[in-house]
């Protein structure tokens, strides 16, 4: 089989990825950025304090949740061996005062292992029998079993008549993401008869925590993409209420790509037009006419302007893209061209086109406080678009006929039934 390429402009595009992922390697465990994980923040005077800490969620992942749902001691009374805050665990009831964070930076299918130091509670409001035990809670990463946890045992009180704490440090919590920044949960389940109505709960701080990414997923075509995600702090929200708030104005959001799963791809070659079939003896050349499209893949609403509907300015979303990739992409393509066709004898010839496709996965980012991460909207989303650093790809395809087409090319030529007189001598009129 003879072929003939050519590397053209823009070209038709074909909406699935064809390049095989190759084989997944395990990836070195990576820091994983845990906010406020010595709940520190606010800081307080005094021995404890009942506001909740900074970047966590109490109860409903809404803002803060449960207002004073937690109380933090300070580092003197909490006893830790590195001087650090630590949060107490309330009511057992995950509901109303669940203690919980959104692991920023964790992809789905990762594997994340979760670090923490864990203690009975200090409080004077603690029974003997309440702490001879230990105290029970359990901790959760979502895609992962909930975990059944108990602290070891206290029973020695301080002079400032405190319960002494009993730290177990480096205890872990490992589990497969489920999907994007996972939620992270912390729950007290010490019985009503021992928590002193919710005053006697186990101590948590120094949590941290890695992830082990998966690999990138170049099979995925690019009409099958996953779905975009928005949170607000660690509340997941309607991706339409993140796209309004970025688009709002030109700087409000930051874009920034996710390099190790962005990449620029062909996508499958598609044949475009007839086949054309030389039933004669002799060398064709012809000029046949290609017409090509290629769009871009997106389902953030139109509103983002990603990709644009039309010639209108670009949107902020789509200055603030351009901003933190560099790209300028044509978002939607078409292009009518006239390729010479050269067809030797008893060969068959047609056209292939292959787009270049660029996929970019990230983020849109914006901090509204500085002080409360609760306030932080964050947009993850998948972009398929026409490549802007590769030439797209048109292939005359030349080879033998097939045994059903050489049998076309050797049927009779059409033509009228033969009049009447067939079978008479000629040179007579009638």
């Amino acid at each position: 089989m003879i072929g003939l390429c050519l590397s053209l402009g823009l070209l038709a595009g074909a909406p699935l990825a064809h390049v095989a992922a190759p084989p997944a390697q395990a990836a070195a465990p990576v820091a994983v950025t845990v906010l406020n994980g010595d709940f520190a923040q606010p800081a307080f005077a005094g021995v404890n304090t009942a506001v909740n800490p900074h970047a966590w969620s109490v109860g409903p992942t809404a803002g803060v949740g449960t207002n004073g749902g937690v109380v933090r001691w300070n580092a003197v009374t909490s006893g830790h061996p590195d001087g650090l805050t630590a949060a107490m665990l309330r009511l057992p009831n995950e509901a109303t005062h669940g203690l919980k964070q959104r692991l920023r930076g964790v992809r789905g299918g990762a594997r994340v292992t979760v670090t923490y130091d864990e203690s009975p509670s200090v409080s004077q409001g603690c029974t003997a029998a309440a702490l001879a035990q230990g105290q029970t809670y359990t901790v959760q990463g979502a895609g992962g079993a909930r975990t059944n946890r108990t602290t070891l045992p206290t029973t020695e009180k301080l002079p400032s008549n405190y319960w002494k704490s009993a730290w177990r440090t480096g205890v872990t919590l490992t589990f497969t993401a489920w999907g994007n920044e996972p939620l992270l949960t912390f729950t007290s389940t010490v019985p009503a008869a021992q928590n002193n109505n919710g005053n006697c709960g186990p101590l948590i701080t120094n949590v941290r925590a890695t992830q082990e990414p998966p690999p990138v997923d170049k099979t995925i075509p690019a009409g099958a993409l996953p779905a975009s995600e928005a949170f607000l702090g660690n509340d997941r929200r309607n991706t339409a209420d993140a796209v309004a708030y970025c688009n709002g104005a030109a700087n409000r959001c930051t874009f920034t790509a996710e390099d190790d799963y962005s990449f620029s791809y062909y996508a499958p070659a598609r044949v475009a037009a007839e086949t054309y079939f030389n039933c004669t003896r002799n060398t064709l050349n012809r000029t046949r006419p290609v017409s090509t499209a290629n769009r871009t893949y997106s389902d953030l609403p139109a509103a983002a302007g990603l990709p644009s509907t039309g010639t209108a300015a670009p949107t902020n979303m789509a200055q603030q893209y351009t901003q933190g990739t560099g790209l300028t992409p044509a978002w939607n393509t078409s292009q009518d061209r006239q390729v010479t066709e050269i067809v030797q004898p008893a060969e068959a010839s047609w056209i292939e086109t292959q787009a270049a496709r660029r996929r970019t996965e990230g983020w849109f980012t914006a901090t509204t406080k500085a002080t409360d991460p609760n306030s932080d909207w964050r947009l993850h989303t998948v972009l398929d678009h026409p490549s802007t650093d590769l030439s797209d790809r048109i292939y005359q395809r030349t080879g033998p006929l097939t045994a059903s087409e050489k049998q076309r090319c050797q049927s009779d030529r059409p033509s009228a039934v033969t009049p009447v007189g067939a079978t008479s001598p000629a040179g007579a009129e009638r």
